[in-house]
């Protein structure tokens, strides 16, 4: 076999497996898939003077029980960004209490949460 056609077959076959990986990812990234997570330390004491349907909207939509991140990551509207959707939540609840003036809780270190 002439070098130039044994170089044109390796190139043809790294391209496949670009494709491949390609296709892969996009298929993967396109259904839903579990997640890691850091825990989160939450005390339920310390947040007392909330409506617990503020957060735990399953109690009053029966959409279901446990954790948001049960039924959450699953959620297409929220499985890609969840982090980013929670940080949002439980943060802006903890501005808005500090504008407030109330007790805030931890807002700058991650391991006041996690």
């Amino acid at each position: 076999m002439k070098r130039p056609a044994l170089w044109l077959i390796v190139l043809a076959g790294l391209a496949l497996v670009v494709l491949l990986l390609w296709l892969a990812e996009a298929y993967r990234s396109s259904h839903v898939k579990e997640q890691f997570f850091l825990s989160v330390s939450f005390e339920h004491s310390n947040h007392t003077k909330t409506p617990c349907a503020q957060c735990h909207h399953n109690f009053t939509d029966q959409t279901g029980g446990g954790t948001c991140y049960n039924c959450h990551k699953y959620s297409p509207d929220v499985m890609g960004d969840m982090e980013k959707t929670f940080h949002d939540f439980c943060f802006g609840c903890h501005v808005t209490k500090r504008l407030e003036g109330e007790d805030s809780g931890p807002m700058r270190e991650c391991s006041g949460c996690h």
